[in-house]
């Protein structure tokens, strides 16, 4: 890719990187750091404290650091560790280190949906409900339809989601894709995107077969085959990578992609042509990611308090800007206002647990379809 003579996404995240600190303290120093006043947080800090240390794994892009900064301002003497492994590599490197009684992680984000079919079972997650204790977190009237409605799993204990997203649809390049072009599935499947649409595996990635669990679930099992059998798509279980390659301009469409790496290249003016078109047969909401405890973390204090930091009004506003979300937090803007669900409106919650079984069954169609 570098004989192209053109930025590589290894190289721009350097760049990007670099910038970080400066941009952090940009878009962080307008936010207030009033810490929260119940009586549980000085006690939560001191304990915090004597452990000195907090471990925490989220996607990538910079937007988490820019957030995880925020809070290593407001908890100097707290040591951050920060890493960025995506789902498919997290999963298997957590369950590997347990079996050798390796406990490196506190806290997590991820998709409830892998969290749930791969971790889950696996039993890695402590329940988070009984370690939110701030009085501004629990309070009903905080959140967009209450406390509870931020728990996905069906006993509304395991993870806390402060998200609430509208489907992004596909990724469209501007430039060689018009408007009256792609307005449904059915124009997806038309013979001049044959080979030309580039999607994550859906297999293994849930922002791909969430989108083709919705799709299935309005138009039929069959969509799947004439998405990814006859329309010849590219597959790669790298979204970073597919990413990239959409930025180039290498495929006009694509389904799967790493949203929060797109943001990073067009932070750096790179990229700016590739728009998000949301498909009616591809329409749901979901939380974007939850936030989980790990049990035995080797620092559960610390872990408590991040936890519920990231419940705060700050935190929250933080979290909707940096990563260009929208969170549930009332009084909140929205970091994508192309992406709020109306008010009223009733959409296909992709990511929770009563869902898991229809998610299950496209990424097994997916395994047949896929040799």
């Amino acid at each position: 890719m570098a004989s192209e003579g053109r930025i590589s996404r290894r190289d721009l995240l350097c760049t990007v990187a670099r910038g970080a600190a400066a941009a952090a303290l940009v878009s962080t120093s307008r936010i207030a750091l009033a810490a929260p006043t119940s009586p549980e947080w000085e006690p939560m800090v001191a304990a915090a404290r004597k452990e000195g240390k907090v471990s925490v794994n989220t996607f990538t892009g910079q937007g988490y650091a820019r957030v995880l900064k925020l809070f290593s301002q407001t908890y100097p003497d707290l040591k951050l560790e920060h890493t960025n492994l995506e789902p498919v590599e997290f999963s298997p490197r957590v369950i590997q280190e347990r079996k050798a009684s390796v406990y490196t992680w506190d806290v997590a984000t991820m998709p409830m949906s892998t969290a749930l079919q791969v971790l889950k079972p696996a039993g890695v997650w402590d329940p988070i409900k009984p370690v939110i204790v701030a009085s501004e977190a629990r309070n009903n009237a905080t959140w967009r339809g209450g406390f509870d409605a931020g728990f996905l799993d069906r006993d509304k204990n395991l993870a806390y989601a402060f998200s609430l997203v509208r489907a992004p649809g596909v990724f469209v390049n501007v430039d060689q894709v018009k408007e009256s072009e792609l307005k449904s599935v059915k124009d997806l499947l038309a013979s001049k995107w044959k080979g030309r649409v580039a999607i994550s595996d859906p297999r293994t990635i849930g922002s791909t077969f969430w989108p083709l669990t919705a799709a299935r679930l309005r138009l039929g099992d069959g969509i799947m085959k004439q998405i990814l059998v006859d329309q010849e798509p590219v597959l790669s279980r790298d979204r970073n990578q597919l990413t990239e390659f959409m930025v180039r301009g290498r495929y006009p469409i694509a389904i799967g992609l790493n949203g929060l790496a797109l943001q990073d290249f067009q932070a750096h003016g790179v990229g700016k042509n590739v728009k998000t078109w949301l498909l009616p047969e591809l329409d749901y909401q979901s939380s974007g990611s939850g936030v989980w405890l790990l049990n035995r973390a080797p620092h559960p204090n610390a872990a408590k308090l991040l936890i519920n930091w990231l419940l705060t009004k700050e935190a929250q506003i933080a979290w909707a800007k940096e990563l260009q979300t929208n969170s549930r937090f009332v009084g909140v803007e929205p970091g994508d206002p192309r992406a709020v669900v109306p008010p009223g409106l009733t959409l296909l919650q992709i990511d929770a647990e009563e869902q898991l079984p229809e998610l299950v069954k496209t990424q097994d169609i997916a395994r047949q379809l896929i040799r």
